[in-house]
């Protein structure tokens, strides 16, 4: 046996893989009637009711690493995260908070190269998580969109649990069902469903252990910073305003996701008068000119942070920058908290920006700033 396979069969085992897979079989069959994707929308939806009351609150990766220091006893822990911990611990054993994961904030975990760092960051996320993890980025866009379609055409509010922004764990690079085509077409649903029940249970401390882990390719990311870089190069000539700045960005972030919106489209619009054509300067329009920032917050967050940062900022963007950016996209519409470094931080609370007053989120980076809202919790 080769030494991947060794892993693997060692994961397997770890996990009890085999024997859920025989439990979740045995659940599925029993009710066949309800498809893959209706099951996976359901436990989402469900997921999403369940942290309705819950404060959510959104740390990023440089608050996990000071945590986690607390937790392995690193020499160079602050006694202040000490007291975060044991804060963030109470309010979750009393169920009044949740620390929700993200696809950036596990790509880092996976940058850590010491294993015994890196089990102890996964466990304590498993702890103040629960598991549950904001959508990847891709397909919370997605979910935005055909939000914002549905308010805008049919009216009304939106059940939490109709387009929910949460999924566990196991989904952290996105909620995908798997075909298996060699089965029968009722086996195939079957084993579709106790993928996503695999998927579903598993935890961060399983997922950071799984053999052989590739990380995602993001082609996106590199193809925005270069075209960050470029933006950056021409407003030193052309002198743009901030409202003229975003607004370039907001549409070129928009042309460059548009294509799974235009496939979204028909079904969205199923059953409204008028061809779904019709219908797209209605949905477009709030959109391009910025006058809604909850119609697309992704795509409002993501391009009002590059446009800020264009006009004061000299040095190149990077890679790690747009990480930041799908932390705050990922976190503020959602969260009631975010905390991340003081240089987001700053520019999120003030002007141009203010996202924390716009998306009602309360937004810091001192530790001590964690300590004091915690403690207004408890």
């Amino acid at each position: 046996m080769s030494d991947a396979s060794d892993e693997w069969a060692r994961w397997e085992a770890m996990t009890g893989f085999r024997r859920r897979v025989r439990e979740y079989a045995e659940k599925h069959r029993i009710a066949l009637t309800v498809t893959p994707e209706e099951y996976l929308a359901q436990k989402q939806g469900e997921l999403a009711r369940k942290l309705e009351g819950k404060n959510l609150i959104y740390l990023d990766t440089k608050h996990w690493v000071n945590l986690c220091r607390v937790v392995v006893h690193s020499p160079q822990f602050l006694p202040i995260y000490d007291e975060i911990l044991g804060l963030l611990r109470l309010l979750r054993r009393k169920d009044c908070i949740c620390c929700p994961v993200s696809s950036p904030l596990f790509e880092e975990l996976m940058k850590q190269t010491d294993r015994a760092t890196r089990l102890a960051t996964a466990k304590m996320m498993d702890e103040l998580s629960g598991g549950v993890c904001v959508r990847s980025w891709l397909d919370l866009v997605q979910f935005e969109f055909a939000k914002h379609v549905h308010r805008t055409l049919r009216g009304g509010d939106v059940e939490a649990g109709a387009f929910p922004a949460w999924t566990k764990a196991g989904f952290w690079a996105g909620d995908h069902t798997v075909g298996f085509p060699e089965l029968s077409m009722d086996d195939n649903a079957l084993m579709e469903k106790v993928h996503i029940d695999l998927r579903w249970e598993m935890t961060f401390e399983e997922c950071q252990s799984i053999p052989e882990w590739i990380p995602t390719p993001d082609m996106f990311t590199v193809a925005w910073v270069q075209e960050s870089n470029q933006v950056k190069a021409c407003q030193t000539e052309s002198k743009l305003s901030f409202n003229k700045l975003v607004r370039q960005r907001r549409r070129q972030l928009f042309a460059a996701l548009k294509d799974p919106f235009v496939l979204m489209l028909p079904a969205l619009c199923r059953g409204l008068p008028g061809s779904p054509a019709e219908h797209v300067a209605t949905i477009l329009d709030p959109i391009y000119e910025g006058r809604n920032p909850n119609a697309l917050p992704f795509l409002e967050i993501v391009a009002g942070l590059d446009a800020a940062i264009a006009l004061e900022s000299t040095r190149k963007v990077q890679v790690n920058d747009m990480l930041d950016y799908l932390h705050a996209a990922q976190a503020l519409p959602y969260c009631d908290a975010l905390f991340c470094d003081n240089y987001m931080a700053q520019k999120m609370r003030n002007k141009p920006l203010e996202f924390g007053r716009i998306f009602d989120t309360e937004v810091g980076s001192r530790p001590e700033e964690i300590a004091c809202y915690l403690k207004r919790l408890a």
